[in-house]
C-alpha cells in the first residue's frame, strides 16, 4: 500500500507525506446524503460489453474479453457460470492450490492475480508487461475454454467448505469499516457503507466526498480491498455499487499527480 494511502487510513489527510498537490479552495462540506436503495447501480457489475470480439475465439463455449483500462487487468466473461453463488480471489500461485482453474491460469507467463465471480474471470498481469493484451488474452481465453469443455472443477469442495457464512463476513467487514477505514477517510468528508454480502462477495457504497471522487478507484484498490482481505481472507469479489455520477461534492475532481 503506498505511504500516502496508509497514512490516510491511519491518521488523516493532514499527515499524508508526500503531500499531493493542494486541492483548490473547497466549499463547506454538504450534509452526507442518505443512501437511496432505488438509485443504486452496480458499477463493477459482471461485464456485458465486448470491446474486441476477436480477442477470444469461441466455438462450443463463448468467451468475451474486455481490457480494464488503467488497471492492468482483463476481464473474461463466459456464457455459463464460472463460480455460481460465490467468488474467489487468488493473489498468486501459492494461494491457488484449491482452484484448478486458477492454477492453470497462473501457468501463463505474466498472470499476477485471478478473481473468479459468477460468469467472469478477471486476470491482472504483472505491471512490467506493457504489450497489447491481444496475444495474452487469446492464451487466457483458450485456457479457460479448455478447462470448461473438459468440465474440470473450478475450485475444490474443500475451498467452498472453508468459506465463512454471510453473517460472519458481514460482522468482520463492518468492524473494519468502523475501526479502520471510515475514521481515516472522514478527513476527506467521505464514508463507506457496507451494502450487503452475498456468499463471500462484498458490496459497498461510497458516500460524501468519496462519491464521484477521482481517487475513489484508487481508494478501493489500494486501501479498502487490502483492508478487507487482510481481515477476511476468504472474501472474493468486492464490488462498488455507488452512483458516482450523482456525487455532488467529491474530494478530488481530478486525480492528483502521482496518485494512481
Amino acid at each position: 500500500m503506498p505511504n500516502w494511502f496508509s497514512k490516510v487510513f491511519s491518521g488523516g489527510a493532514a499527515k499524508v507525506q508526500p503531500a499531493p498537490p493542494a486541492p483548490a479552495p473547497r466549499p463547506a462540506p454538504r450534509p452526507m446524503p442518505q443512501p437511496d436503495p432505488n438509485a443504486r447501480r452496480v458499477v463493477n457489475a459482471p461485464l456485458l460489453a465486448d470491446t474486441n470480439p476477436d480477442l477470444t475465439p469461441s466455438a462450443d463455449i463463448r468467451i468475451k474479453a474486455r481490457v480494464e483500462q488503467g488497471k492492468g487487468a482483463c476481464t473474461f466473461m463466459a456464457d455459463r457460470p464460472i463460480l455460481a453463488g460465490h467468488s474467489a480471489w487468488f493473489p498468486g500461485k501459492r494461494a491457488a492450490a484449491e482452484s484448478p482453474l486458477a492454477m492453470a491460469l497462473f501457468e501463463i507467463k505474466g498472470v499476477e492475480t485471478v478473481l473468479l465471480h459468477d460468469y467472469t474471470i478477471t486476470v491482472q498481469r504483472t505491471p512490467t508487461i506493457h504489450a497489447d493484451w491481444t496475444e495474452m488474452a487469446r492464451e487466457i481465453g483458450a485456457c479457460i475454454r479448455e478447462h470448461l469443455i473438459e468440465e474440470r472443477p473450478v475450485v475444490t469442495e474443500a475451498f467452498l467448505a472453508k468459506l465463512p457464512g454471510e453473517d460472519a463476513i458481514r460482522d468482520r467487514i463492518q468492524r473494519v469499516l468502523d475501526a479502520e477505514i471510515n475514521p481515516g477517510i472522514a478527513a476527506h468528508s467521505g464514508a463507506i457503507r457496507l451494502d450487503r454480502v452475498e456468499g463471500n462477495t462484498v458490496y459497498i457504497e461510497m458516500l460524501g466526498g468519496c462519491q464521484g471522487c477521482a481517487a475513489s478507484d484508487v481508494t478501493l484498490r489500494q486501501g479498502v480491498h487490502e483492508a478487507f482481505r487482510s481481515a477476511v481472507p476468504e472474501v472474493g469479489a468486492i464490488l462498488d455499487v455507488t452512483d458516482h455520477a450523482s456525487g455532488q461534492n467529491p474530494f478530488y475532481a481530478q486525480l492528483p499527480a502521482g496518485m494512481a
